[in-house]
Formats: structure tokens, sequence, C-alpha cells
């Protein structure tokens, strides 16, 4: 199958397409060394100062990488994975899609750290029900987006987001566009990929909050990071003054 490329820099230096068995090491290399230190609800649970909790985030990455419509950046000359956005679908009523955070909640010896972000996710989309907001039955949930540390301010994470967006615009056409990461766990192997109407994102930074508007992302609902605590701490107590809420955020894909 033809891995789609989505969009390339300027200077043909980088290039964002659909994630492969191939280069998912590499973001996982990018989630376990990037997002789980860096990122706001990460950073404010400390979840990268649990390994246990750093596994169970990494099978989670898995799991959705299974999807087969995730996107990565790649440095051309290297071929080296400098972000990664882990993408799912979701089908209302399907508990194995609109469900999927909530059945990760029920598996046994769950770390404290890894429940808070499941809690955290469920109880944000919760907040608003895209489905009908927009009267729409399909949606790709653009869950996890981390850049490589060395290659901050380059435009990736914007890339991403933009890669995201246009995967799912093609969805919608019909393309087939997702790619299999292991043939015996692809969800659309027997049956077509589901054209998604809508994508949604809970962006926790001022930079990812930026990117999304800049795109035309709608904002749905927004929470302050002093209104959640974990173990008697705000998370806002954890983070730089500048990032203090996350904002969940969807736009309507129209062909």
């Amino acid at each position: 199958m033809t891995t789609r490329v989505w969009g390339q820099s300027t200077e043909k230096k980088l290039k964002w397409v659909t994630l492969s068995a191939k280069y998912l090491p590499g973001a996982l290399t990018v989630m376990r060394n990037s997002f789980i230190i860096n990122e706001s609800v990460c950073k404010a649970i400390g979840l990268a100062q649990s390994d246990k909790a750093t596994r169970q985030f990494e099978n989670l990455v898995r799991l959705i990488a299974e999807d087969g419509v995730s996107v990565v950046a790649i440095e051309m000359e290297s071929d080296t994975v400098v972000g990664a956005a882990l993408n799912k679908i979701q089908v209302k009523g399907d508990p194995n899609c609109a469900g999927f955070l909530d059945n990760q909640m029920k598996a046994p010896d769950l770390d404290p750290a890894y429940k808070e972000l499941l809690n955290f996710m469920i109880q944000m989309e919760n907040k608003v029900d895209i489905f009908e907001h927009y009267g729409v039955t399909k949606l790709l949930d653009h869950m996890f987006l981390s850049t490589h540390i060395d290659y901050y301010e380059r435009g990736i994470a914007h890339g991403l987001v933009a890669a995201t967006v246009a995967m799912a615009r093609a969805l919608q056409r019909g393309e087939d566009v997702a790619v299999p990461i292991s043939d015996n766990k692809y969800p659309w192997k027997n049956i077509s990929t589901p054209p998604v109407q809508a994508v949604i994102s809970l962006f926790t930074s001022p930079i990812s909050q930026k990117i999304g508007k800049s795109l035309g992302w709608n904002e749905m609902y927004i929470v302050r990071y002093d209104q959640l605590f974990y173990r008697g701490e705000s998370y806002a107590s954890k983070l730089d003054k500048n990032c203090q809420t996350t904002v969940y955020m969807s736009i309507k894909i129209d062909n």
C-alpha cells in the first residue's frame, strides 16, 4: 500500500506522511522523549516519573496507531521521525471506537498517573457531544501531538495538524489512505475505512491552541489548569505561567 505524503517543507527537508510500521518505533521515541516529558497534562501529573505509567502510555500509543490514520513528520535526509500525531477514528455507537478510552480505563492495575491522563481526556471530551453538535456519526480524534525536542520552532506541529485535517478530508472522500501497522490488528481489514466528518482534539498548550486557531478550528470548551487537581495539587502549580488552559477544539470536514 502506498503511503500518502501530505506535505513537504518549503526547503524540502521535512515531509509529513501517514504513519507506517517502519516509522512506529520513531514515533514511540518522540512520544517517550518529548510528549510525556513536556506535554502540559503529562508534566502536571508527573507521568514521566513512573516507568509503569510510561509503559502503559506507550501501549496506548501502539493501540491508537493500529487504526492506520496517524501522521509523522520525517527529516528527509536522515529518514528520522521528528514529530508525530496519533489519531483514532470514533464511530458513534461503536464501543470499540467511540468508547475507546472508557475501555482503557477498565484495564487492571493502571498506574495512578496514567489513569489520571485517561480520566482527564474522557472528562474533557464528555463536555461536548461533538456527534450531536455537528450532526455527524464519524470523527477523527487527533489524540496526541508531539515534536522531537531538537526540532522545535520549525513548523512541524503545524504540519502535523494540517496533515491530520487533510487525511480526514481524504477519508471523507472515500480515499484509501489508512495504512495498516499490523494486518492482524487492523480494524478496517474487511470493511471500508469510515468517512470521517469532523476532527477533534484537546489542545493543551498555547502553541497547539494557536495552531488550531490558525487552521480554522472551533473552540468547544475551555478548562483552566488551576481548576484541575492531582494528588492535592493543581495542574497549574506544576506548569509555567503562560500555560493555563486546555482548549477542546474541533473542525467539521466539508469537501
